[in-house]
């Protein structure tokens, strides 16, 4: 996803006629799960930062296997992330619960695997490429112009 993202950010995001939403998909254990809180964490302290972290997360997936808490909190203060804060929130049990519920709607929705997209209720399961996403944004977007 990290090659057809870009693309959706710079055509409909940035100026503002599509919002991107992340929801989790934890289907790989405890990594999911931590990788989640992780960049929950790092989004609270910045919004962008949560990006930051989601995409390091991505390109260093093999490691998240054996990755302990130091390791994400390593991650955060390589991102310019105040420590203290960061951790705070990484042990809170309330973030934990948080990031489940949010993953509860998520199967609750019929979604199992990633990556998938909804954009308002049209589903796109798997890494598709550009021209799909466009034209069914474009379709949606006409739909809903005024």
């Amino acid at each position: 996803m990290l090659g057809t993202e870009p693309q959706v950010i710079e055509t409909y995001v940035e100026d503002g006629r599509v919002k991107v939403v992340f929801w989790p998909v934890l289907n790989h254990g405890n990594p999911s799960v931590y990788s989640t809180v992780a960049a929950h964490c790092a989004g609270a302290q910045d919004p962008d930062q949560f990006w930051q972290m989601h995409n390091m997360l991505f390109e260093k997936q093999n490691e998240l296997w054996s990755a302990t808490r130091d390791y994400f909190v390593n991650m955060a203060v390589s991102l310019d992330l105040d420590q203290a804060t960061f951790e705070a929130c990484y042990d809170s049990p309330e973030t934990l619960a948080g990031v489940m519920a949010l993953d509860n709607i998520r199967r609750d929705r019929g979604v199992f695997g990633q990556p998938t997209f909804d954009a308002n209720g049209l589903i796109f399961a798997g890494a598709l490429p550009f021209d799909q996403f466009a034209a069914a944004l474009d379709n949606q977007l006409a739909e809903a112009a005024p």
